[in-house]
């Protein structure tokens, strides 16, 4: 194993080993596994609220976050969302996006360091629990990241 000499890959690592420490429960975030602190990329899925009224709105972020020093390429990051309606969507800078069906942005160019999100906006479209389910990966590179967080309407 080499030793890490390049301060800024050190300080990534560092925080992808950080946030291997656990979940932050009050954003409803999924962390990192430790399996994943080596490839080039990693992703997250952020829920703005798991405890939803019928009628309101919330947030979902699925991030994909580059942990090198060098450009990554052909990155595609994904949000599943069944039982609930797009009102809105942000989506990164980079990339090709849809909605239908599961809401992806494909061929994302990550700048060294650099982290991209595809952010919807939903509402739900009936009462009951329902899975919501975000993922990074590639094709051409090893990494990416899946998780799921569940969400109550009432």
């Amino acid at each position: 194993m080499h030793p890490i000499t390049n301060r800024a890959t050190l300080g990534a690592l560092l925080l992808v080993a950080v946030a291997c420490g656990g979940e932050d429960v009050s954003t409803a975030t999924t962390a990192t596994t430790h399996a994943e602190a080596a490839a080039p990329f990693t992703g997250n899925l952020a829920v703005s609220a798991t405890n939803i009224t019928m009628g309101s709105q919330f947030n979902v972020t699925e991030t994909a976050t580059n942990l090198t020093g060098s450009q990554v390429s052909f990155i595609t990051v994904g949000i599943r969302r069944l039982g609930f309606d797009v009102v809105a969507a942000q989506k990164p800078r980079t990339g090709i996006c849809r909605i239908a069906g599961s809401a992806t942005c494909t061929s994302l160019v990550l700048a060294p360091y650099e982290t991209q999100g595809y952010t919807l906006t939903l509402t739900p479209t009936a009462p009951g629990t329902y899975t919501i389910q975000g993922w990074t990966d590639s094709p051409y590179q090893s990494g990416g990241f899946s998780g799921s967080v569940t969400v109550t309407v009432h």
